[in-house]
């Protein structure tokens, strides 16, 4: 216990009515009693009579034996409300050291982990094409049309672009991974660089993460909190839950993460619209859903959806945005087992998702920690992506 660092506040005995002056006072008030017992008798005859002496010795004791039980009741308050309020500072501060030293341990505090989300990573730097982002929307709807007039969805947009997109573009996801790639070309293309207007042969043909980590890349600069998620909705397909990818931007106002789907121009929605793939991870498990209405209608779904967003997503909450064709071992080992995972596999992604389900200094710590003492679902493999023609898959969105 280090009772230095305990204060106690000037007014707390005050309000108890036990501090010095207080205790003086009422000695005073007794004094006087006594004062005034004694000075009629002294001044009716000017000396001490038997009688007058007996009567006053017992006033006085009286008098003196009340005071001393008083004041040893005031006494044993103080002694007792003294050891209370030191005890209590002392609890206080050590559950506050506890936590602080909680917080030192893991290296980050909640306002370090809203600093590392404004920082650039190197799928999410411009680079030297930073200055593109001077003067673009400052609302998030018309930032988000803007990005969104830049690409042509490599499905749900290509069909009616065909004829003026070579087909050696129609598929650049695997081309431009990053947005300094992706701003290059596109001022290659058209020398106004980001504008509304850009003609569809000069746009890139790119899907939903491009426009999650161009988006991210601008509020960034703008020094706000973004993160990149995977995971599935709805809303592009109805009655199949779509793979997909959108940004998680930090709302100042109301000190909360924000879902911002640039691909759509939806902008605050609700988060029961999103599948997070830890979400999803774990109903999974527990019987909950049907894996094979998630993935992508004729190309993939099931576990390999699932499974497949888990271990990225992690990877872009711990600040790397990986391209749609890099994946973990752990997917590999699912193929290769008839979808089968070991049991160790399982309890990894459960600790997982389990903590994903709120980042905070602690949890953020914990899963860079897993992440990188576990290879099996380090994004360490890739494959290749094929342009293909989206007549099969018309109105349906993937990554």
């Amino acid at each position: 216990m280090i009772l230095e660092n305990i204060s106690i506040p000037n007014n707390f005995f005050c309000l108890l009515g036990l501090s010095c002056k207080p205790l003086y006072v009422f000695n005073y008030k007794w004094l006087g009693v006594y004062y005034n017992i004694y000075t009629p008798i002294r001044n009716e005859k000017n000396s001490f009579s038997p009688l007058s002496r007996e009567k006053h010795q017992a006033d006085a004791s009286i008098v003196n034996n009340k005071y001393g039980e008083m004041k040893m009741k005031k006494f044993t308050v103080l002694i007792l409300s003294t050891f209370l309020i030191l005890a209590a500072n002392c609890q206080n501060n050590t559950i506050k050291s506890n936590q602080n030293i909680q917080f030192i341990k893991n290296g980050h505090s909640d306002k370090t982990i809203l600093d590392f989300y404004r920082q650039y990573s190197s799928f999410t730097d411009p680079g030297e094409y930073e200055y593109l982002y001077e003067n673009l929307p400052d609302s998030l709807p018309e930032l988000c049309s803007l990005i969104k007039s830049q690409f042509i969805h490599p499905y749900a947009e290509l069909p009616k672009y065909r004829e003026i997109i070579p087909k050696e573009r129609w598929n650049e996801s695997v081309r431009y991974p990053t947005v300094k790639s992706v701003l290059e070309v596109l001022l290659s293309y058209d020398s106004s660089g980001l504008v509304k207007e850009r003609k569809p042969e000069d746009r890139l043909v790119l899907g939903c993460r491009h426009n999650a980590i161009l988006l991210a890349s601008i509020l960034k600069h703008r020094g706000i909190p973004v993160r990149i998620r995977l995971g599935h909705v709805t809303y592009l397909k109805p009655g199949f839950h779509l793979s997909h990818t959108i940004c998680e931007v930090w709302n100042k106002s109301n000190q909360c993460w924000m879902l911002v789907d640039p691909s759509t121009v939806m902008v605050d929605f609700s988060r029961d619209k999103f599948d997070f793939s830890n979400e999803l991870w774990l109903k999974m498990q527990n019987g909950e859903i049907d894996p094979d209405q998630y993935g992508f209608p004729g190309r993939y779904s099931g576990l390999v959806s699932i499974l497949g967003k888990v271990c990225p997503d992690l990877a872009s909450i711990l600040g790397t945005e990986y391209p749609i064709n890099h994946y973990a071992p752990i997917l590999d080992f699912a193929f290769e087992n008839d979808d089968q995972l070991t049991t160790e596999h399982i309890e990894t992604l459960n600790r997982i998702s389990e903590l994903m389900k709120s980042i905070d200094a602690i949890s953020f710590s914990e899963l860079k920690e897993i992440y990188n003492s576990n290879p099996e679902i380090q994004i360490t493999k890739s494959f290749q992506v094929k342009s293909k023609s989206s007549d099969n898959n018309e109105g349906a969105k993937d990554n």
